[in-house]
């Protein structure tokens, strides 16, 4: 599934608000007429968008894949977008079954920001020193525990894996792209605003190649939702 996240409280059901899991369940009980309830490859935030997010459920009765798909989309807001259906074996988990997700974050760095891109880019005005950013980001690659970028309760396992943690620039555009074998709340969002930290020169490493804080804190080098996109999970 895809979906601009723009108008949505995140994905998980949350109460007094509008949520993608939320919507899509709706419109699955409605098709079936019963109880629909699904399973995801991953939370995003409020705000956050998403290419190839994964879900799963079970049919209550048999219906084709293309049709299906054409009831979904066609009755689904036009922010979310169903774009392909699979039969998978019934121990299939989207969550638990993944090997690895990926998200990618796109910073826009010119003077002035399009309207039409608002909501999908985090806009950087100040002058940044890439070199920098890159090697900030090397740093968060491996097996190691990610509480200090992690918005998560005191006493979780907040041991993770990255893969990679690679930055690009394209024009006026950073774009960041990391593979885990999973992601903390917060995670992905913070390791971007330290990178751009470190670009603002507001963050440095030591010798023993630790972040050195020498401006407020991991929560004030937090990058905006807007920016974050769910790419893929991998199986």
């Amino acid at each position: 599934m895809a979906y601009d996240g723009t108008a949505y409280c995140g994905f998980q059901i949350q109460p007094n608000c509008v949520s993608i899991q939320g919507v899509i369940e709706r419109v699955l009980s409605t098709i079936f007429k019963t109880e629909v309830k699904i399973n995801y490859a991953g939370r995003t935030d409020a705000g956050v968008h998403a290419l190839g997010q994964v879900i799963d459920f079970k049919l209550p009765f048999y219906m084709d894949s293309y049709s299906l798909k054409r009831a979904l989309n066609s009755t689904l807001p036009k922010d979310i977008r169903v774009l392909n259906i699979f039969k998978v074996s019934c121990d299939f988990h989207s969550r638990y079954s993944a090997k690895f997700r990926e998200y990618l974050y796109f910073c826009f760095t010119g003077e002035i920001l399009s309207p039409f891109i608002r909501n999908y880019v985090w806009h950087v005005k100040e002058e940044l020193d890439f070199e920098r950013i890159k090697k900030i980001a090397k740093m968060f690659v491996g097996r190691k525990d990610f509480s200090f970028v992690a918005n998560e309760d005191k006493g979780k396992n907040c041991v993770r894996e990255v893969y990679f943690f690679r930055v690009k620039r394209v024009r006026n555009f950073l774009i960041f792209h990391v593979r885990a074998n999973g992601f903390l709340r917060g995670m992905v969002r913070n390791m971007v605003g330290l990178s751009i930290g470190a670009g603002l020169m507001h963050l440095q490493k030591d010798i023993g190649d630790n972040i050195i804080f020498e401006v407020g804190n991991v929560k004030s080098h937090k990058a905006p939702a807007c920016g974050l996109f769910f790419r893929k999970a991998g199986y």
